[in-house]
């Protein structure tokens, strides 16, 4: 056995162990900037009519969405829905961010709401994030930003979905009209760190 061959061989087992005891922060939301120009990656589920859209500038880019919800009472709502599979663990801890700002009157609100899914439907776990509404800033030209830890539930076999609302209540003149913009799903994952590491094993050979 020839001096490289050794050397590959420790590299082997070096990078082995560093795909069991790394993570690399990966971010799973889908056009989560909206820097696409359009909803890509989101699912949207309007209660009334043209009440998604997308508006400029956002925060920092180009873009963000806008959520109008005249309708009363109702939640008009957009999710980033079932990603992460396979790169989600059970239990594993996310956090969540983004930027809101927007207008509430007569009792419209917003939420932000956190799912495990379940491979064929129904969840294992589901949360309200900041356990209620999202205090956003009175002013509706002021960005507020929002950061929430948590961890997903027991079975993850579906993925995970961040649920983004507009909310109106009873009050026939409710009204929720809230802008998003820089959504994150960040989880720590080995998935990325396994890739690379193989491939710049392959590499010596």
């Amino acid at each position: 056995m020839n001096l490289r061959m050794i050397i590959a061989i420790a590299t082997v087992c070096i990078a082995f162990g560093a795909m069991v005891a790394q993570a690399n922060p990966v971010d799973i939301a889908v056009n989560g900037s909206f820097e696409s120009g359009d909803f890509e990656g989101w699912s949207l589920f309007p209660t009334g009519d043209d009440q998604f859209t997308i508006v400029s500038p956002g925060t920092d880019g180009d873009f963000a969405a806008c959520i109008t919800n005249e309708v009363a009472p109702s939640a008009a709502l957009m999710k980033n829905a079932n990603i992460g599979i396979g790169i989600v663990e059970p239990e594993m801890e996310v956090t969540i961010t983004f930027d809101a700002r927007g207008t509430l009157t007569a009792g419209g609100v917003a939420f932000a709401e956190f799912f495990s899914e379940l491979e064929g439907g129904g969840v294992s776990a589901a949360e309200i994030l900041g356990g209620g509404p999202l205090m956003l800033d009175p002013d509706p030209a002021v960005w507020t930003s929002f950061s929430f830890t948590t961890m997903t539930g027991p079975d993850v076999s579906g993925g995970v979905t961040l649920q983004l609302t507009a909310t109106t209540g009873g009050d026939p003149a409710s009204f929720a009209q809230v802008y998003y913009d820089n959504v994150t799903i960040v989880v720590e994952s080995t998935v990325a760190t396994e890739a690379s590491t193989w491939s710049s094993v392959k590499n010596l050979f």
